[in-house]
C-alpha cells in the first residue's frame, strides 16, 4: 500500500492527534504536543520524518515525549521539516501593554 506521498507504508494508519492549546504559557510537553499533532495531521509516521531528517526514532520520540535531553538542533530541525516556528517574546515586552509591529523587528 503506498500514501499520497508515493511512500510505502505496512498498513499502519497514522492517527491523528489534537493540536494543545496554544495561548497556553510555553512548554516541553505543550511543544512536544503540537510536534505530534502535526506530524500526526500531515499522516507522517514516526520512521517517515526520522529517515527524511537522518535523526534517530529514538530521538524523535524522544522530542514528542518533550524531553528536554534532545539536542536542540533537532527539535529546529524536526520543527521545521513540519511547517512549525517559534514566536520569541522578550521579558520586558511581555511586561508591557504594547504592540508590537513586524517592523519593529529590524
Amino acid at each position: 500500500m503506498s500514501d499520497t506521498l508515493g511512500k510505502k507504508t505496512l498498513g499502519r494508519v497514522v492517527k491523528r492527534t489534537e493540536m494543545p492549546e496554544l495561548s497556553k504559557p510555553f512548554s516541553p510537553v505543550q511543544l512536544a504536543k503540537a510536534i505530534t499533532s502535526k506530524r500526526t495531521g500531515m499522516k507522517l509516521t514516526l520512521m517517515d520524518v526520522s529517515q527524511a531528517l537522518a535523526i534517530s526514532k529514538p530521538t524523535l520520540i524522544k522530542i514528542e515525549k518533550g524531553d528536554v535531553t534532545v539536542q536542540l538542533h533537532n527539535v529546529l530541525k524536526v520543527m521545521e521539516y513540519l511547517g512549525l516556528s517559534f514566536s520569541l517574546v522578550s521579558d520586558d515586552m511581555a511586561h508591557t501593554n504594547e504592540e508590537v509591529s513586524d517592523e519593529q523587528w529590524y
